[in-house]
């Protein structure tokens, strides 16, 4: 199978406490934002100052609206039971690729339905939203479920 990567791709997998376990998205297009690639622009090419952090911060919300490149937040996003903003637990590059991996599995301390989308940031609070990507098929979990995250992004 063969996919067109720019900009790159999301998957979320479930794993419920009573052992099911199901794809919420799988190698799903993801949306890089206005905001998101003029942040990677300066990253890479026009910042000159030291200590820019990187778009390493995964959220979560059940908000249904379709994602948009003019997004600047992730409407209702997420800051409960387990699925507040986090610092992505695994972020890879390999030189010489156009492939980055930002990946943070999400364990539930109570119930949350119908997670609907994900986004990565460059701050634990607020700042920029770089990609959005809705899930393919929204989670519900409970408490002790998992849902890992993982955003293989490429930059055109």
């Amino acid at each position: 199978m063969k996919f067109n990567t720019s900009g790159g791709y999301f998957t979320a997998i479930v794993n419920k406490t009573n052992g099911e376990t199901f794809t919420a998205s799988h190698l799903k297009k993801n949306l890089l934002t206005l905001d998101g690639r003029d942040l990677f622009h300066a990253q890479c090419y026009t910042n000159t100052s030291n200590g820019t952090r990187g778009a390493g911060y995964v959220a979560l919300t059940t908000n249904q609206t379709a994602p948009a490149d003019t997004d600047t937040a992730l409407t209702g996003e997420l800051n409960a039971s387990g699925f507040s903003r986090a610092d992505a637990t695994t972020k890879t590059h390999t030189n010489d690729t156009n492939s980055t991996t930002i990946e943070h599995t999400f364990t539930a301390s109570g119930t949350v339905n119908l997670i609907h989308k994900s986004g990565t940031f460059n701050n634990a609070s607020s700042i920029t939203l770089c990609h959005e990507a809705a899930f393919g098929t929204d989670a519900s979990l409970i408490s002790g479920d998992t849902l890992k995250v993982t955003w293989t992004l490429n930059l055109g």
